[in-house]
């Protein structure tokens, strides 16, 4: 059992976590020690129950390293659902562990289906069958709409708006829902109705929607069924991979749909951040808009990467949030994505701007600062969630009345400006932290084709002048 202990830093509250664990090699007992720092936002006993699910995780992963034989045997008579979870024990050690959370979801639905099977007994027939009955998968949503009589209760029951806030600790933002008439979900339709002491049905019209699973969804099932026998595969477990598009078909593709602002959205969206009064949102979404860096790259970014004199910033790192762990850092999604980029006078002036600010709250706040060099930080000074970009986005566009659009929408507005205005591709990849230029092109090749056409008709004006 790990052993935990609570200490407080200049940096804030962080947890000594120290594992005993038998070596295998050497049949001696040895020490593993990390450390674990909680989210600012973390009331005491989230505190506890996160850092130790996070020993727990740490635990695990240093028995799996040292106290266990690396000579493993693949067992024929294997079950589909215990290799899936040898499967997902390889992913939690080689990848992201947002991509080990996401994988876990597919790998309940494989099992689901063809959990029963033993791995060798798998056929392109089994496989075929699991992914139509995929594409034709439903789910039902239930959610409720206010009556009109609500009001007129909760005046007879003498309950204010505030009291669901406050008395009864009711989430605000479903509050705000329900009272706007907007749609919530039936779960905490129930909760207001019991606190009124009536009937859900008397105050809210329950409606149910049965929609079919996005194709997004179906197909990282999918790919994690061709990855679950590609290792099989490559263990000699199987001599193909009947999950692979040589054996079976996919069916529907889920059509990778770029949602971004045009040039004149973008430079009204310019306006509203200049005239933004909050420093720190109108900072992250010029670096955004100028820059198209993703969002975790956003929050990991630190002082020392900034480069006034030079003009630059350099990507070095992400921030990442998982409900597991918290927030955690990790190198950029590919070795392309560690890169330098050139910024203009409005970032750097910005930027600056910023700093200014940054260091005189720092001094303000004297001790109760969290020392992390992050630019972009909590109240304290503390390490922030890449969400909270999402969270400052929601907030403008109901403020400025925007259209809908996301943080990451910003990312594919920067790329396509670039290409409409005649960037070369190998400069607009390099910027983008694309691993290849192809990928670039796979994304983008509509806005190419339109510049394309455009190069087109330049070329025939000038040689029929």
């Amino acid at each position: 059992m790990p052993t935990i202990r609570k200490r407080r830093t200049k940096k804030g509250i962080v947890y000594d976590i120290q594992v005993k664990i038998k070596e295998f090699a050497t049949q001696k007992y040895i020490y593993k020690t990390t450390i674990w720092r909680p989210v600012e936002e973390m009331d005491a006993k989230q505190e506890e129950k996160a850092c130790a699910l996070f020993a727990a995780i740490f635990e695990k992963k240093m028995i799996s390293l040292y106290a266990v034989s690396k000579i493993q045997t693949v067992n024929h008579n294997i079950k589909v659902t215990e290799y899936a979870k040898l499967w997902l024990e390889r992913i939690r050690k080689d990848y992201s562990l947002n991509y080990y959370e996401m994988s876990i979801r597919s790998v309940e639905w494989i099992c689901r289906y063809l959990g029963r099977y033993k791995v060798t007994d798998v056929t392109p027939n089994i496989i075929q069958s699991f992914y139509d009955e995929l594409d034709n998968a439903t789910y039902t949503t239930t959610t409720a709409h206010v009556k009109p009589a609500l009001r007129k209760v909760m005046n007879e029951k003498n309950i204010q708006d505030k009291d669901f806030r406050y008395t009864y600790k009711l989430n605000s933002s479903s509050l705000a829902n329900a009272l706007k008439g907007k749609n919530i979900s039936l779960e905490y339709a129930h909760k207001m109705a019991d606190i009124l002491g009536i009937k859900v049905e008397s105050v809210f019209e329950i409606e149910s929607t049965t929609k079919q699973y996005s194709a997004y969804t179906i197909d990282k099932i999918k790919k994690a069924t061709h990855c679950i026998f590609a290792m099989a595969k490559q263990q000699l477990l199987v001599e193909h991979n009947y999950a692979s598009a040589d054996y079976v078909s996919y069916g529907r593709h889920p059509k990778r749909t770029i949602h971004y602002l045009d040039d004149e959205q973008a430079k009204q969206f310019l306006k509203v951040l200049q005239s933004c009064d909050d420093i720190r949102i109108k900072t992250a979404f010029i670096i955004l808009l100028f820059t198209g860096m993703r969002r975790g790259e956003l929050a990991g970014l630190e002082w020392k990467d900034v480069n006034f004199k030079d003009g630059t910033i350099t990507i070095r790192r992400t921030s990442n949030y998982s409900k597991s762990c918290g927030i955690y850092t990790k190198e950029p999604k590919t070795e392309n994505s560690i890169r330098t980029i050139t910024v203009s006078e409005i970032v750097k002036n910005q930027l600056y701007e910023y700093w200014l600010w940054y260091y005189s709250n720092k001094k303000s706040l004297g001790d109760k600062w969290i020392e992390t060099d992050r630019i972009f930080i909590g109240k304290n000074g503390g390490s922030i969630a890449p969400q909270i970009f999402d969270m400052w986005l929601t907030i403008l566009r109901i403020r400025q009345n925007l259209p809908q659009f996301t943080v990451h929408s910003l990312r594919h507005t920067n790329i396509t400006l670039q290409i409409a205005a005649g960037v070369p591709l190998t400069t607009v990849t390099g910027r983008a932290g694309h691993s290849r230029t192809s990928t670039t092109l796979d994304i983008y090749s509509h806005f190419i084709k339109t510049t394309d056409q455009q190069a087109a008709a330049i070329l025939d004006n000038i040689f029929s002048t």
